[in-house]
């Protein structure tokens, strides 16, 4: 299980480091032009960008003889499964703190550029249930339908993402009241819902996974 999520994270990692590399280049800018539409963009592309990456190594290893000689491994189908799971999550993580760095010097010097601090909490919440529901609809449909058609279940679950927060947010926002209980009572529902989805997801993932043929 180690071994697949070293593998895994290695993986990603030539992807991230490009990334990383524009988003230095963003965050720059970022600090020195203290505006909102800038810094929610930051945040926004940072957190997703990062765990489209893991997606992409999700999908190549599937499309080289890597994808099958792990089935040859003495590991389970379970275990190959949990370490993509994971490794989203862990690079969703380094998303999340990479962004929290840029949001934090921009604030430092130009102070919060948000009509309330407690906004903050709203962006974050929103990017990172986006990249667990991007997740939770996309492995299994790359893992029923096969690595041939994962440029469309990718696209896919980024618009199914992106439909469903928009949707609990109105939701949301309809049967509340304005305030700041609204806004963190909404953040935490947008977490609890996409991690919701994500595990089920992880378990529906395994289910196909072990069933499958190859």
């Amino acid at each position: 299980m180690k071994g697949l999520l070293r593998n895994n994270i290695y993986g990603t990692l030539s992807n991230a480091k490009v990334f990383s590399k524009f988003m230095s280049l963003f965050g720059i800018f970022g600090v020195v032009v203290p505006d909102q539409t800038v810094q929610i963009g930051f945040v926004m592309i940072g957190i997703i960008g990062f765990s489209v990456s893991t997606i992409i190594v999700t999908k190549n290893e599937f499309t080289t003889k890597w994808g099958k000689y792990k089935l040859t491994l003495p590991v389970k189908r379970a275990d190959i499964v949990k370490s993509q799971y994971l490794n989203q999550v862990i690079w969703l993580l380094v998303g999340t703190c990479f962004v929290g760095i840029e949001l934090g010097l921009s604030c430092l010097f130009h102070g919060c550029p948000f009509d309330q601090p407690i906004d903050i909490l709203t962006m974050f919440a929103l990017a990172i249930s986006m990249c667990l529901f991007m997740g939770a609809i996309f492995f299994p449909l790359f893992y029923a339908g096969g690595a041939g058609k994962g440029e469309v279940f990718w696209i896919i679950a980024i618009l199914c993402a992106f439909g469903i927060d928009c949707t609990l947010v109105t939701i949301l926002n309809g049967l509340l009241e304005p305030g700041i209980t609204t806004i963190v009572f909404g953040a935490v529902a947008l977490i609890v819902f996409s991690l919701t989805a994500f595990g089920v997801s992880y378990l529906l993932t395994v289910a196909i996974y072990s069933n499958k043929e190859y």
